[in-house]
């Protein structure tokens, strides 16, 4: 409760939304949320179903208030301590729903502890703890990989339980429900403001500086469709990273930091692993949708050839293409618990960290996201280039030009203040001969101009009529990551070296 009410001061912005109905609830299509894997909708369902069920139709005893849910992971063998929910914290009504697996939950009666009852929660079902169940009886999981349960031995399975609650105000209302039905949701700040009591080092880390916003996360959200199209779209896979996912043992999740629009996705279903992606920039992470169909023939199963095989995924996973595991997130601050996923990726983002605190919160985050043994696969621009490289770079911290073309960029809207956009097609007098045109200033502009005035920090090129935008690298010399991982706890070097142009290093997480 104490996480929601101060979500909305300086530096306590990590508790996301929760999922909003985006159309009316149906059985249909709840159920048909859950089979094409959109999850953030499926459960914005359940939780809407919750609020508007009569646990006792007589009394009419429902919870339309729940504006707080708490997902828990509880492997064979894990439970929790007993304990009662927090009476000023939260409202009268504790509901949970149990997934994938059952498990005997136990109740102790608070002024008379030898007083025990046991209540078997079979999968996909909701228990409500209410009245003297929710304030005078302690509730708790023992830490066992069996349950007895009208008789039988019942070994335990994977867990997954969701907990509604109304979280209280100080005064004992309830508080206002944030929720939001956009997806990908988004994590926690990207504006890079007051941290609170954060130390200074971390303060550094966490606050954004200008030049990483204006030339950075602005650029990749300007140029995300361009980006897609002719990066993306190619396919093109550092093979050390490939490599690195083939090696993870099947069924790991992995965490792609920095994912873009998720180019690697393909090559970790592939290799029977599973992802969760993050990125700065929504523009980008919403190019990673796949389109249904597009990666086959029409009319028939045979892949499109027009789609290069590191992008093609089998059959029975094309349902992860059309709504991958995303979110919009700073890499200072991964929105995935501690020690949760197997293995981590990071290619191409710490080149775009401007300060060393920077560099060394993104190691540190992780390592903290993954769990001891795992490993973390980091790739980063080297300054030594390759002699056939068309890049050469004088300094280890440059601009590096991004060449737009105009069609890609959102349409501005003509005569009007920065970043203002609309439908409205560039003035008529682009498509006119020069001798025709109009003598006007705006007329006498040409369509690369106009655009570039609608970015902060864009520039032109008149004659190939390209928008030119800046974007900042940090060029790593070799063993200056291997000299970061050095000072990060919990980081054990295991590989590093070179690859097309990329520094690389290989850790392995040993807090």
């Amino acid at each position: 409760a104490d996480v929601l009410r101060d979500r909305t001061e300086p530096g306590h912005s990590d508790c996301p939304p929760m999922p909003a109905m985006s159309g009316e609830l149906t059985e249909n299509g709840l159920e048909e949320d859950a089979k094409t894997g959109k999850g953030w909708e499926a459960l914005a369902g359940v939780v809407e179903k919750t609020r508007q069920y009569k646990f006792d139709p007589k009394e009419s005893v429902s919870y339309p208030n729940l504006n707080q849910l708490t997902i828990n992971h509880y492997k064979p063998g894990e439970g929790i301590g007993s304990h009662v929910d927090t009476p000023s914290a939260f409202g009268g009504g504790l509901i949970s729903i149990s997934l994938n697996g059952g498990i005997v939950m136990e109740f102790r009666k608070v002024d008379s502890p030898s007083t025990k009852k046991l209540v078997y929660l079979p999968p996909r079902s909701v228990v409500l703890m209410s009245g003297p169940a929710r304030y005078e009886w302690e509730h708790m999981i023992v830490t066992r990989r069996t349950d007895c349960h009208n008789g039988q031995v019942l070994p335990r399975k994977l867990r997954v339980s969701l907990t509604l609650r109304t979280a209280l105000t100080l005064e004992g209302a309830p508080l206002p429900l944030v929720e939001s039905n956009m997806f990908p949701p988004s994590w926690g700040s990207q504006s890079g403001g007051d941290q609170g009591d954060s130390n200074d080092t971390t303060t550094a880390a966490l606050t954004t500086p200008a030049t990483e916003r204006d030339h950075v996360h602005a650029v990749y959200d300007a140029i995300a469709t361009q980006w897609h199209h002719t990066r993306g779209k190619r396919g093109v896979l550092w093979p050390g990273a490939t490599q690195f996912l083939q090696r993870l043992p099947k069924g790991s999740v992995v965490a792609d930091v920095g994912c873009g629009d998720g180019k690697y996705f393909p090559a970790v279903w592939e290799a029977g692993s599973y992802v969760i992606g993050t990125d700065i920039s929504r523009p980008l992470l919403e190019t990673a949708f796949g389109v249904a169909g597009e990666h086959t023939k029409p009319n028939t199963n045979e892949r499109n050839p027009n789609i290069p095989e590191t992008r093609q995924v089998s059959a029975h996973r094309e349902g992860l293409r059309d709504r991958p595991a995303v979110a919009v997130a700073d890499c200072m601050h991964v929105p995935l618990r501690t020690s949760s996923v197997d293995a981590a990726i990071c290619i191409a983002v710490m080149h775009h960290l401007s300060t060393p605190e920077r560099r060394v919160r993104c190691i540190e985050e992780l390592v903290r996201i993954v769990q001891p043994g795992g490993t973390i696969n980091i790739q980063a621009w080297a300054m030594e280039q390759e002699q056939n490289s068309r890049r050469r770079f004088a300094a280890p911290d440059v601009f590096v030009p991004f060449n737009a073309q105009p069609k890609y960029l959102e349409k501005v809207e003509w005569n009007k203040g920065k970043n203002q956009t609309s439908d409205q097609e560039p003035p008529a007098s682009e498509s006119k001969p020069p001798e025709e045109k109009g003598n006007s200033v705006e007329e006498q502009k040409s369509v690369a101009e106009l655009y570039s005035e609608q970015y902060t920090k864009a520039d032109y090129d008149e004659r190939k009529g390209l928008v030119v935008f800046q974007r900042y690298c940090h060029m790593y010399r070799k063993g200056e990551l291997e000299q970061i991982v050095e000072g990060v706890e919990g980081a054990t070097l295991v590989e590093s070296g070179y690859e097309t142009g990329n520094h690389f290093v290989i850790i392995e997480v040993t807090k």
